[in-house]
């Protein structure tokens, strides 16, 4: 009895050390994976596309979308040296007044300065001519000119002057055009020998009857005592009106 007791005893004894064994084994697995994974370096995330912005393209982007203001209008080579000058200060431009001739005031009563639609108006059409300086689709004479009118509308001489000189920096001795509104400006603000330059210079660039006919009448208006000068536009404009 004790016998088979003792064997039973040992034939237990042997599982449990089977299974034993076997836990022994599962463990040194776990515990070598636990190991593997937490020794294993992180997997690299794939890397994303960054955009740099260098100041080539904050420039070329800032060309790009911009929209022309007044004082940017003006090409680097003909930009006046000091900028949003006072009305009272003569302007750049290439045309200046004879020796010892001065303008009171470069403001005039404008036909559009409203503060309300028609100045609106203006403005806009300000802001578009400025927008044609770049594009190429007018001449920036033309636009130069235009600009000039615009000011004009709005009574503001010292512009007006300004834009002209613009004009007449790209075009003084074929066009009469500027010549033209350059005189009647600074007639109308009193400068009477400059203005007389400036409708002298007019019908040299560009002798067509309309401008000699300007020039004689403004002699006669301005300056009847020199009935020499008025006597040779006379003759001047009867040659141009006989072609």
């Amino acid at each position: 009895m004790f016998l088979m007791m003792d064997k039973a005893s040992n034939g237990v004894n042997k599982e449990y050390g089977v299974y034993a064994g076997i836990g022994a084994v599962l463990i040194v697995v776990v515990v070598g994976l636990w190991w593997m994974r937490a020794n294993q370096a992180p997997a690299a995330t794939p890397s994303e596309d960054v955009t740099i912005t260098t100041e080539s393209d904050i420039s070329s982007e800032a060309a790009i979308g911009d929209e022309v203001s007044v004082a940017s209008s003006v090409p680097p080579a003909e930009k006046p040296p000091v900028q949003n000058q006072p009305a009272t200060v003569v302007p750049y431009t290439p045309f200046t007044l004879v020796a010892g001739e001065t303008v009171a005031s470069w403001d005039f009563v404008g036909t559009h300065k409203d503060g309300g639609q028609l100045e609106a108006k203006v403005r806009a059409d300000i802001a578009r001519l400025n927008g044609l300086i770049s594009t190429g689709e007018v001449s920036r004479y033309e636009v130069y000119v235009s600009l000039a009118n615009q000011y004009h509308l709005l009574g503001d001489g010292g512009k007006e002057y300004e834009f002209l000189g613009y004009a007449l920096a790209i075009d003084a001795s074929h066009t009469g055009l500027a010549w033209n509104n350059m005189g009647k400006l600074l007639e109308r603000l009193g400068a009477y020998k400059s203005a007389r330059v400036a409708y002298d210079n007019m019908v040299k660039a560009q002798p067509t009857a309309q401008y000699l006919r300007a020039r004689l009448e403004f002699l006669q208006a301005h300056m009847p005592e020199d009935t020499e000068a008025i006597a040779q536009a006379e003759a001047a404009l009867a040659a141009s009106s006989g072609q």
